[in-house]
């Protein structure tokens, strides 16, 4: 009998949406909402104490467009070549305590903001999508859409409970020991998802070998290489629209939409709240649109999804009492849910899985780049014209364009069997 439960207990813990769950709970304390969104609660405390402008804080975001973008094909090398748990584990540590150090910013030395950015977005890159998406399409082929729409939903989990878990902090002990207590979620949260569930086939090749034998995926691991990659024009499409879309969308939400609120007459609170709901749209949306990847024209679909930002910046620019707000923030959050969702699946459909580690790396890299520079870019926008709007207008424009330029993507070089 205890032999059988052992048994039991093995093929239970061993069966594949296991990885889909912890990558929900891993993803919702990756960069993105640790690093990134959770500055709209940090943005009025700190500057307010510091004496700094809002554009001077969010520019330590732009050395997350340096560090991120530099890091995350390097960690996407380095997980091709050695494996998940090698690369990620000994990493969690150093990005918790890169975090960590943001309680020690100090109102006459601006150059740390710099390096702690540096340290929190370059070895948070390698907990971004890339890790959970790595190994879900390593598991994964006929409902590759739907796995990855979960695993990666868990950003929008982050978005609706980080904020507001460190103001909470924020409000009763500071926004210092806040900053301390968002790390050590993240910590605890991060490994043990990794060490417990996320890693390869046990038949995979670190070296791009064989894919499991499962009932749904092919017995080998097709794709070309990322020089191969980089040379064609699917590949280039995917980083002008992801560059785009982490400018104009991310860098609404990563760090002024709670500012924004707070100006227009909300309570930090209230404000908080709503980029929540917006969270919550972006964990519904990576789930629904996951889905819909797996049956439907992906470029066609993403197209029309896109267009959903540019509808939420509309409603701020427009000044709209509420609920436009709320309205604006579920349109945005609910594009946020579909990008990376988008960036995974399309990288696996047009380029396979042998280099996806590498490729997706240089792919989402442009689409860190954007997540940096769209909150500096409105926040000295701000500064100068002591309004949000131009910005705003700007990326409206931006957000189009995007939109519609992923309908030249065509059909999938590896469709569903063949990747």
């Amino acid at each position: 009998m205890a032999s059988s439960d052992v048994v039991g207990r093995s093929t239970f813990f061993s069966n594949r949406w296991w990885i889909v769950a912890a990558s929900v709970i891993g993803s919702s304390v990756g960069p993105g909402t640790t690093v990134i969104f959770v500055i709209n609660v940090f943005m009025v405390p700190v500057t307010t104490e510091l004496g700094w402008s809002r554009g001077l804080f969010s520019s330590g975001l732009l050395a997350s467009a340096v560090a991120g973008p530099i890091m995350t094909p390097i960690f996407g090398y380095l997980m091709d070549r050695f494996g998940i748990h090698r690369v990620a584990l000994p990493t969690i540590f150093l990005y918790a305590l890169g975090l960590a150090s943001f309680a020690l910013l100090q109102k006459d030395s601006v150059w740390p903001l710099y390096v702690m950015f540096i340290a929190a977005s370059g070895f948070g890159a390698c907990f971004g999508p890339i890790i959970y998406s790595k190994s879900i399409t390593a598991w994964f082929d006929k409902e590759r859409g739907l796995a990855l729409g979960i695993a990666t939903s868990g950003v929008g989990l982050g978005t609706f409970i980080v904020p507001s878990y460190a103001q909470y902090f924020i409000t009763h002990y500071g926004w210092r020991t806040a900053y301390v207590a968002v790390a050590a979620l993240t910590w605890l949260l991060a490994f043990s998802m990794v060490a417990l569930f996320v890693r390869e086939p046990s038949q995979y090749s670190e070296q791009g070998g064989e894919a499991p034998s499962d009932p749904v995926s092919p017995p080998h691991t097709f794709g070309v290489p990322a020089a191969t990659a980089a040379k064609t024009y699917r590949f280039w499409l995917l980083v002008i629209i992801f560059l785009a879309e982490g400018t104009a969308n991310n860098g609404i939400l990563s760090g002024h939409f709670v500012p924004m609120l707070v100006d227009r007459g909300y309570a930090p609170a209230a404000a908080a709240a709503i980029l929540g709901i917006s969270g919550l749209a972006a964990l519904a949306a990576r789930v629904v649109i996951g889905f819909c990847l797996d049956w439907v024209n992906g470029p066609i679909f993403s197209a029309a999804a896109m267009m959903l930002p540019a509808l939420g910046v509309a409603l701020l620019v427009s000044h709209a009492y509420a609920p436009a707000p709320l309205l604006a923030a579920i349109c945005c959050g609910l594009a946020i849910g579909a990008e990376v969702d988008m960036l995974g699946f399309f990288t696996s459909r047009y380029f396979g899985r042998a280099s996806f580690g590498t490729i997706y790396g240089l792919i989402f890299a442009a689409f860190v780049c954007g997540v940096g520079l769209g909150p500096t870019i409105l926040g000295f926008g701000f500064d100068h014209y002591h309004s949000y709007d131009p910005v705003l207008w700007a990326y409206l424009m931006v957000l189009i364009v995007a939109a519609l330029l992923f309908l030249p993507l065509g059909r999938y070089t590896y469709p569903k069997g063949k990747a």
